[in-house]
């Protein structure tokens, strides 16, 4: 038979999951993106590499538009500019790093709770 869990391994444990639980929020949110003339350029990983790169071949070639852009929800554009990518790569830096100040101070209030009532009180507001 299993000993019950103390106070301290119960508050722990409910730390540690609103810590997992925050992190995927923040992740969430910051693979949607941002929205710029109305085009959505989404924020995760790969799409943020796939801007990149086509920001290097932009500078390599001295292109300044993109015949043909497939958006982040599906939709095709013709004569996209480049410089619109530029920005909205750069949107999403800017973007990631206020999530990710947001998560930290969540995260500074989860390590400073006390009770577990108070670590489940704690939420992203994204």
């Amino acid at each position: 038979m299993h000993k019950p869990k103390s106070a301290a391994d119960r508050l722990s444990d409910a730390q540690a999951s609103k810590l997992a639980t925050i992190e995927q929020s923040r992740k969430d949110a910051e693979a949607y993106g941002v929205n710029l003339n109305g085009i959505r350029y989404a924020g995760d990983p790969s799409n943020r590499q796939a801007l990149s790169e086509v920001l290097d071949l932009a500078e390599a070639t001295g292109m300044t538009i993109i015949s043909a852009w497939k958006d982040s929800d599906g939709g095709f554009h013709s004569d996209h500019p480049v410089a619109d990518v530029r920005q909205a790569l750069l949107d999403i830096a800017a973007r990631r790093g206020d999530l990710i100040a947001q998560e930290g101070a969540l995260a500074a209030q989860i390590a400073a709770a006390e009770t577990v009532e108070a670590v489940e009180a704690i939420t992203w507001k994204g």
